[in-house]
Parts: structure tokens; sequence; C-alpha cells
């Protein structure tokens, strides 16, 4: 992946993870309120919120380590 590629998906990333947590902190009794809500598929939400905070800055984070020169070691085997 060229350098360009590399801190254009980490500049994506980064903004769309502070932009989660910005939505969740500026609409935190909302989303509260509806997490912690038992009926229909409400309970599949926290679930998915788990997902897609954990996706989103699991992404972050590789591209991050990845432009900082950080890589696993290659297993030999």
């Amino acid at each position: 992946m060229s350098r360009r590629a590399l801190y254009l998906k980490l500049a994506a990333t980064g903004v769309v993870s502070a932009g989660l947590y910005l939505v969740l902190y500026v609409y935190e009794r909302e989303i509260l309120a509806a997490l912690t809500r038992t009926d229909g598929l409400y309970p599949a939400l926290p679930v998915f919120a788990a997902l897609l905070f954990s996706f989103v800055h699991g992404a972050f984070t590789g591209y991050f380590w990845e432009a900082l020169g950080v890589t696993a070691r290659q297993s030999k085997g």
C-alpha cells in the first residue's frame, strides 16, 4: 500500500472514529435510552454498537501503527 493511501485511510478512519465518539458524547441520554430498552430488537443494539465501535477504532489503530512502521513479526513455519 502506498504511503498516500495509508495516510488517507488513517485520516478517514480517524475522522469516523472521532465522529462516533462525538455523537456518543452529544447524544448520550438518547442513546442510553435506546440501548437500555428491552422490547423488540432493542437488546441487539448494544451488541451492534460495540461491534461498530470495535471495527472502526480497530481499523484506525491498525493504520496508525502501520503508519509508524510497527508491524507484526512473520511466523516461521
